[in-house]
């Protein structure tokens, strides 16, 4: 049996209390898919809201089937909903095959089941068959989700394929028509539905159909048909095209416009009902070849397939030691960050691409990108930890190039959505060929982006922008391009992942230093007079800094006392514009002493004004304390905001949206004790939480991960190698094999205070 040791912490925590944590020392190691909660991330408010669901699915799975929530009046504004859940919410109005993972609007929410007993007219929208619901009768766990619904009296258990959804209803005896309703003008947020279409062949039991789907984030329009067998066949049935009228016994609806209402029914004489759903965005052929290509017999075989999948990804972390409370969040963490991006090709390797003609592929095509929040976190972790997988995303972003004609900004189904700022798909790609990611179309994706940032191509999407003014003034002018501080800033961390690419593959050293320069124009936006970034005007002057805590027009979801530290590629160079280390230690220590104070006396779910961990720009600033000398306060501040901002293991148990796991993949490298610099080979070094990690490091590379003693870290070695500066460069740790902190055991290193 594993060992138990008691452990004060968490680390600088300064009130005079000394929190009792349970360390358990297992030999073998835990499973991390025993400490996964789906729940967490899926309530909060406010800006605090997790967006997350709590469904079934596989591993950046093109299904993943869950509920769709609304509060007792049927609300189910799009904000609190990205998921399509919120934890908040009391009523269930369908289980749909789509979701986007924890963004902060709603979209997807596709072909939509919901049981009941009996059919009538009322039921063809979602006033008239939600339903109650209780966390209490409410289960989930990785690939697997089940709940309760009283007023109808169903068991519903759901699981998922890659690309099918696995339903079962166990009705109640008392339930006189065990009924299924499938509704195809379900909706998310503003979603809309242009056109549906459903057949049904009630003796075969199966349903089949199409519809053409108007997101609420997706610019532009695309397809989803499915392919339903039920078991056993159904006793009666019917469809609508109008949700007013039910036409029973009918076999086939359809209908175009402006929210369109399609859907059908089977009703069943048996409590038990079971069905399989394929999905697919290319045609109805490809709907039925994933449904058979990945058919189960049941949906307990479905679950123990959803589990192995899950058991064989999260396994690739090997961990030891920790409370129970870090295993929960760490491998929640690594669940998490295989939710987004979206696998988006069929079975057979066909995908509908961004000139939204179909292309066949030999590996998985992907979409839904949250590239400029993933380029800070989730996607070095890929690279680190699923290499092979990160090149298919990375081989998608190619295919993207190709048939739409430029790298998207936030890839949402077959276009790109346009979301936020700079060019994040660059520093991603350019990041991953640094770091030695094969099996991807590097070279292509790198040409495309160095004539991308000097103004050699145009885009139809994801352009920065005019580059051009960039080199006549050093920085984006605030009088001509909106938020100017954010896209200088932004645009600036590309061209340093572009000028470390082009580098490593021997581009001409006039193309390397001409990105270098450019990687450097945020620190013309730096007024020594107001000590802040902010914007500047085309005649050089600075404009009025306003309120440093408000989100103004220089910014995007942010203010000045995040924007300062917006320079995570160089962070030596930043701390010298900004004054030098006298300086910025304490402005830095001021910064999160007040975030501190925020967190135990602001009203929750506004935005934060110091340190903001619900919103991506500020997500490295604990990690500067290390290149100030003080990797002690890094420790301590990256400890405080495990122990705080993820401290709840529940549904409001992320400080914000997680954004396609952005916030997950923190608390990973979090884990680990390592932090990457976005856009470059580097990593902050930090302190593990556990006693070992065993993790994969690159392609074919091992990593151990060792933590010795008890307190502060105070020395760090690979492979007996001290290290004496804050960071290790990603060949160094992909060459090593033992990566060891060793910190002196007991007393007061464990309390150590700020």
């Amino acid at each position: 049996l594993p060992t138990v040791i008691l452990l004060l912490g968490p680390v600088g925590c300064d009130d005079g209390k000394a929190v009792r944590e349970e360390v358990r020392h297992d030999p073998e190691g835990f499973e991390l898919i025993d400490y996964v909660d789906p729940m967490i991330g899926t309530g909060g408010i406010g800006y605090g809201v997790g967006c997350g669901f709590p469904g079934a699915s596989l591993p950046n799975g093109l299904v993943s089937l869950s509920p769709d929530t609304a509060d007792a009046s049927g609300n189910s504004f799009g904000a609190y909903r990205g998921g399509g859940y919120h934890f908040g919410d009391s009523n269930i109005q369908g289980f749909s095959h789509m979701h986007l993972y924890a963004v902060g609007l709603s979209d997807y929410g596709q072909v939509a089941f919901m049981p009941t007993n009996g059919m009538a007219p009322a039921k063809t929208t979602e006033a008239g068959y939600r339903t109650r619901f209780s966390h209490d009768d409410e289960h989930a766990t990785p690939g697997a989700y089940e709940v309760y619904l009283p007023d109808v009296g169903v068991d519903v258990r759901l699981s998922a394929t890659p690309r099918t959804g696995v339903h079962e209803y166990a009705f109640d005896a008392h339930v006189s028509d065990p009924t299924i309703i499938m509704d195809l003008g379900h909706i998310l947020g503003q979603s809309d539905i242009k056109a549906a279409r459903i057949d049904l062949d009630p003796e075969t039991g199966h349903a089949a159909g199409m519809l053409f789907y108007d997101g609420d984030m997706a610019k532009r329009d695309f397809a989803v048909w499915f392919d339903a067998q039920f078991d056993p066949v159904p006793t009666s049935w019917g469809v609508w095209d109008d949700p007013e009228t039910l036409s029973s016994g009918q076999t086939t609806a359809e209908a175009s416009g402006e929210s369109v209402r399609v859907g059908g029914w089977f009703e069943f004489d048996t409590p038990v009902v079971r069905v399989q759903v394929g999905i697919s965005t290319v045609d109805a052929d490809g709907a039925r070849a994933n449904r058979l290509a990945e058919s189960v017999e049941d949906i307990d075989e479905a679950i123990a397939q959803a589990r192995s999948a899950w058991s064989r990804e999260l396994g690739v972390f090997e961990v030891r030691g920790g409370t129970e409370r870090d295993r929960t969040i760490f491998s929640t963490g690594v669940y998490h960050s295989r939710l987004m991006p979206t696998l988006f090709s069929d079975a057979d390797g066909r995908y509908r691409g961004f000139d939204d003609e179909i292309h066949t592929t030999d590996t998985p095509y992907y979409t839904d990108f949250s590239l400029w929040d993933t380029y800070r976190t989730l996607h070095p972790l890929m690279t680190a930890a699923w290499p092979e997988t990160h090149a298919h995303m990375l081989e998608s972003l190619a295919a993207m190039v190709r048939q739409g004609g430029g790298l998207p900004r936030w890839p949402l189904a077959t276009w790109d959505g346009a979301f936020m700022v700079g060019v994040p798909a660059t520093i991603v790609a350019a990041e991953a060929m640094v770091k030695g990611l094969e099996g991807w179309s590097d070279n292509e994706v790198l040409d495309h982006a160095i004539a991308l940032t000097f103004g050699d191509v145009t885009q139809p999407y994801g352009s920065p922008p005019d580059v051009t003014l960039l080199d006549v003034y050093g920085y984006y002018p605030r009088d001509l391009v909106g938020t100017s501080v954010a896209n200088t800033q932004e645009v600036a961390i590309a061209d340093y992942a572009l000028a470390l690419a082009a580098a490593s593959r021997g581009d001409d050293p006039e193309t390397v230093a001409r990105l270098e320069e450019r990687a450097f124009t945020w620190e013309n936006l730096y007024n020594p007079e107001t000590g802040w970034m902010h914007g500047r005007n085309s005649d050089g002057s600075f404009g009025d800094l306003g309120n440093i805590d408000a989100w103004s027009e220089d910014y995007a979801e942010g203010n000045a006392r995040q924007y300062v530290w917006m320079a995570p590629h160089v962070p030596e160079r930043l701390i010298e514009v900004l004054g030098g280390v006298d300086a910025v230690l304490p402005r830095l220590t001021h910064f999160f002493e007040e975030a501190e104070l925020a967190a135990m006396d602001s009203v929750v779910g506004l935005p934060e004004i110091y340190y903001w961990h619900g919103n991506e720009v500020d997500l490295h600033a604990a990690w500067l304390f290390s290149f100030l000398g003080r990797p002690d306060l890094t420790q301590q501040w990256v400890d405080w905001i495990w122990t705080t901002l993820y401290g709840v293991t529940g549904d409001d148990g992320l400080a914000g949206n997680d954004d396609g796991g952005t916030l997950s993949a923190w608390a990973v490298w979090a884990g680990v004790g390592l932090y990457p610099l976005a856009g470059t080979d580097r990593y902050v070094l930090g302190a593990p939480r556990f006693e070992e990690v065993v993790m994969p490091f690159g392609s074919g590379e091992t990593l151990t991960i060792r933590r010795q003693g008890v307190g502060l870290v105070t020395q760090i070695d690979l492979d007996g190698r001290v290290l004496s500066g804050p960071t290790v460069t990603h060949a160094e740790l992909a060459a090593g094999s033992v990566l060891t902190f060793t910190a002196p055991d007991g007393g007061e290193a464990a309390r150590a205070s700020r």
